[in-house]
């Protein structure tokens, strides 16, 4: 029996304001056998934008990506799958950040099809099961992922 991992998901403004690119990306998400255990569509103020991504205070790009991301709404998912690592499954079907290096090096992932640029970049993925504990805790407070877990895990196909 495999086991049942998680990862959080975010389809970024650029892309939750095009319905078409947002419904294939959808499409290619059950595709691939992930399974949605929570979303929700929200939209951030700068300072909710700047916690989030606090790790890249500093950095040249953590202001465009904040201004950015407190621009509009956005759809975030906790992604279930059973596999070793939903993490990096994830991140394997989003892409390279950088979206000219995505079209090069793996034209049929998320970012290479509907980014625009390494900012709009079309989704945001966690890095790590740590990073996906912290990260889903500032999109879903109230929501425990170990229990959906455990009522859910013998489910997922």
């Amino acid at each position: 029996m495999q086991r049942l991992t998680m990862t959080l998901a975010i389809l970024k403004p650029d892309v939750y304001a095009h319905p078409i690119h947002h419904q294939r990306i959808l499409k290619l998400i059950h595709k691939e056998g992930f399974v949605v255990a929570k979303e929700t569509v929200t939209s951030w103020n700068r300072i909710q934008a700047d916690k989030f991504y606090e790790e890249h205070r500093g950095k040249f790009f953590q202001q465009r990506l904040v201004e950015f991301m407190s621009s509009g709404e956005f759809h975030a998912l906790v992604l279930a799958h059973k596999t070793e690592d939903a993490v990096t499954k994830w991140r394997n079907l989003l892409g390279f950040t950088k979206c000219y290096k995505t079209r090069q090096k793996n034209p049929d992932s998320i970012r290479a099809l509907y980014g625009l640029s390494d900012t709009r970049n079309a989704g945001h993925g966690s890095d790590s099961l740590e990073s996906f504990v912290k990260e889903s805790k500032i999109l879903f407070p109230d929501w425990d992922y170990e229990q959906w877990t455990i009522g859910n895990g013998e489910t997922l196909s």
